[in-house]
């Protein structure tokens, strides 16, 4: 490692030598750097990063990437861990060992043997304790304090049956009401131990609360998850066929005895339909409760099968209107849930890791795979866990919760620092005035009059618009979000691919993204299309939109025309025929509640939806999947990933049959994902591995009925969503041969992420070069939550 790039870890707070100097691979920023060492010197090396990461992004991952993780053996007692970061635990049960352990670019690691977790596992974190069981039989439970060592050992809790518990410690064991609660789904009973340090011995009480939460919910078989505490107070949800609530757990603790009363609090927040994929396509929809000091907050986690998360939507209840409110930003702040063995817990903590603030991190695979759910920017990446922690085998995962001491010296510090920034002065130089305190500059050569800046913005486009309207308050102020300008000349700029495009309600913005330039394009939502809109299917450059309980539209983002359909009934798919400006256009979807219909409409001449029942005789499909048009014949693909045919649609009969009967043999190990796309006359299915590990594509054979697997698309190419899947012919050589994600490579800005069928590797575009393989698999990708689909751009 270079002299100067270790010199400069000491300023930033990392282990290295005592100056400062810079160095950037890319391009020189002296004055930048110049206005960041005159920073006050009391300033936290955190603080620090969070500012470097801020106006400096590729220095700081320049930084990042030449540090080597650290590993570091340590026994019997806890390490001395960073206050600069967040810290995980990965226990191995069988052999007692723990890893204390930090994600992102720096990697740290403890190799730890701890006495107190030894034959003892995690269970949850309150109030800087963290709760223990012993493993595997849950008969003897503990509170250890990390940074005092202590070990609070309660008596033995003797079970009739094996039961799985849910923990929640009510207070401090120092809090002379301070109760440690548990839960189980398999019997209706509260067992809970007061922790009065006065008594000699604790014991164990247990409670019934099924006539309690019967009469509250109006239903049997209703029981109490996910205990947490707020603001001095119990809550749970109650988990049931019919009633979903926030039940308030009221202890009372009168002298030597202690009273629990179940009270109705707030019903469980609902999920939006405005995702992607619908509201409908989730199979489960995991909850989590979860308080910390005032606040109280919900976690709901999406999955699309059994394993495979989708989405994850997070509240906070507003006490005063008592209504839950959809988090937009985390901040500074994390949630770690862990769903990698077979008990579940969630934890919350601000962070002072910049690189993992803001987001929900999920644990699943086993332990194997990381989600990362990004509060504000609505996607979820996927990564693997570190090496060494997957080499551990463990078996069991944490986060620590509790503030290091360190901690609370270094925010006095801030405080103070904060005060000391007002004062600091700017820095100038070369026409140039850059604001320590904000972190902004401002250019003299941008002194001109706004009507001048309205005409040079005229005569920009796309990308060049975007950056030169962000570029002051004063270019932003010169023009609109979109102007008609900037639609005329997308007109003629970048028609050679589909773009990635993402309906955001919440800002009302349809974002597009060029997959070769990398550029994006910011649309305004019409007024007629803000609230709770869902895409079902894209072509010919429209938009099929769908609103629960609401119109269904065309929209075509280019030229900002709504086309609004009749009232239509419940569909699970859609396609259509051709543009709905065609007097050919015909609208097909699926459904099969309250049993299996065909509704179809002719949007130039019928008034009303029609309809057709499918009889299976019990025997059909539980849904049809990516419905697509080949001449007047709709090709649907069954669960079963077969293939049926309905024949003709425009004729008023019902005729349908299978074309392939079953799936492909294909060689991916884990659950698959496949995609039905119409490349001619030629029926194509592209099967994908849960972590994108095997992309095969195969042709169906109208002859033998199956699937044929093919090597290559020649001079196609194939683009995929979970709504859409359209295969077209390649206009630039570079783009032929291909299959295109909806994924962006993580701390790549826009890149879109795309799988070559000649290299079996992912790439991206750097321009017009294809860039080298950054994988096997999308590890390292994320994807927007937000509606999204592939568009071909068209302006009519």
């Amino acid at each position: 490692m270079d002299e100067y790039v270790k010199n400069s870890y000491f300023y930033l707070g990392f282990p290295a030598a005592f100056t400062f100097f810079y160095y950037s691979p890319s391009k020189p920023h002296s004055k930048l750097w110049i206005a960041l060492r005159l920073l006050p010197p009391t300033l936290t090396a955190a603080r620090r990063r969070r500012i470097l990461r801020r106006r400096d992004p590729i220095c700081f991952e320049f930084l990042l990437s030449q540090m080597e993780p650290r590993q570091i053996s340590c026994d019997q007692k806890l390490p001395s861990l960073s206050a600069s970061h967040q810290w995980f635990i990965a226990q191995n049960l069988e052999s007692h060992t723990q890893i204390f352990y930090t994600l992102g670019n720096q990697q740290n690691y403890y190799h730890c043997r701890i006495n107190e977790l030894r034959g003892r596992r995690i269970r949850a974190c309150f109030h800087g304790w963290v709760v223990l069981s012993n493993h595997p039989d849950t008969v003897l439970w503990s509170l250890w304090n990390p940074l005092t060592s202590k070990l609070i050992r309660l008596p033995p809790l003797i079970h009739k049956a094996k039961h799985s518990h849910e923990c929640c410690l009510s207070a401090p064991p120092d809090d002379q009401g301070s109760v440690l609660l548990l839960t189980t789904i398999e019997v209706p009973t509260i067992v809970f131990c007061r922790l009065d340090t006065t008594r000699k011995k604790f014991k164990w009480i247990q409670m019934s609360y099924a006539k309690q939460l019967q009469s509250i919910s109006g239903v049997d078989d209703c029981f109490l998850v996910t205990p947490t505490c707020c603001n001095g107070k119990v809550y749970a949800m109650t988990t049931g066929p019919y009633y979903c609530f926030v039940i308030h757990v009221d202890i009372v603790v009168e002298g030597k005895d202690v009273v629990i009363n179940l009270l109705p609090f707030v019903e469980i927040p609902a999920t939006s339909y405005n995702r992607c994929p619908s509201h409908n396509s989730f199979d489960t929809i995991r909850a989590f409760l979860k308080g910390s000091y005032m606040e109280l907050f919900c976690v709901a986690v999406c999955f699309n099968d059994e394993t495979r998360i989708g989405n994850v939507y997070l509240f906070k209840l507003d006490v005063t209107s008592m209504t839950w409110e959809e988090m937009v930003d985390l901040k500074d702040a994390i949630f770690f849930i862990e769903l990698g063995s077979d008990y579940s817990a969630c934890y919350y903590n601000s962070t002072v890791d910049s690189e993992l603030e803001g987001y929900v991190h999920i644990l699943g695979e086993s332990g194997k795979v990381m989600y990362s759910f990004h509060a504000k920017d609505k996607t979820m990446s996927i990564s693997s866990m570190p090496c060494t922690v997957l080499e551990s085998q463990a078996s069991a995962w944490a986060m620590l919760e509790c503030r290091l001491e360190v901690d609370h010296v270094e925010s006095k510090l801030e405080e103070k620092d904060n005060d000391t920034e007002l004062v600091v002065r700017p820095v100038k130089g070369d026409n140039i005035e850059f604001d320590i305190t904000t972190g902004e500059s401002q250019s003299h050569l941008l002194n001109i009059p706004v009507h001048i800046l309205e005409t040079i913005m005229e005569l920009c486009v796309g990308i060049e618009y975007i950056r030169f309207r962000a570029t002051s308050k004063l270019c932003y102020l010169a023009t609109s979000l979109v102007n008609k300008t900037t639609l005329s000349r997308l007109q003629m700029y970048s028609l050679v691919s589909p773009w990635l495009v993402v309906l955001d309600n919440y800002q009302g913005i349809v974002t597009l993204i060029d997959p070769i330039r990398s550029d994006r394009y910011y649309i305004k939502v019409p007024q007629k299309l803000k609230g709770d809109y869902q895409i079902y299917c894209s072509k010919y450059g429209w938009l099929l939109m769908y609103q629960l309980c609401g119109p269904m539209v065309f929209f075509n983002p280019f030229s900002n025309d709504i086309r609004e359909l009749p009232p239509a009934p419940y569909l699970q798919t859609f396609c259509f025929s051709a543009p709905p400006t065609s007097a050919d256009c015909m609208v097909v979807g699926f459904t099969s509640y309250p049993k299996w219909y065909v509704v179809y409409h002719i949007v130039s001449r019928d008034s009303a939806w029609r309809k057709f029942h499918l009889d299976f005789d019990g025997d059909g499909p539980s849904s049809y999947y990516f419905p697509t048009f080949s001449g007047r014949d709709v090709y649907a693909l069954c669960e079963n990933k077969g293939l049926d045919v309905f024949i003709d649609m425009l004729k008023d009969d019902d005729s349908w049959e299978t074309f392939v009967d079953k799936a492909p043999k294909h060689s991916c190990r884990s659950p698959a994902q496949y995609f039905l796309s119409i490349c001619g006359q030629h029926q194509l299915l592209v099967v994908v591995g849960k972590f994108g590990e095997s992309v095969e594509v195969f042709k169906a054979n109208e002859y033998t009925e199956e699937w044929e697997k093919t090597n290559g698309l020649g001079k196609h190419m194939i683009f995929i969503s979970d709504t859409s899947c359209i295969c077209l012919d390649a206009k630039l050589p570079e783009m032929e041969n291909k299959i295109y994600f909806p994924r962006l490579l993580c701390n790549g800005g826009t890149k879109i992420v795309f799988y070559s069928l000649e290299t079996c590797r992912y790439h991206t575009f750097d321009d017009r070069n294809i860039r080298e393989s950054f994988g096997a698999d999308l590890f390292g990708t994320k994807l927007h939550c937000y509606p999204h689909t592939w568009i071909e751009p068209s302006w009519s």
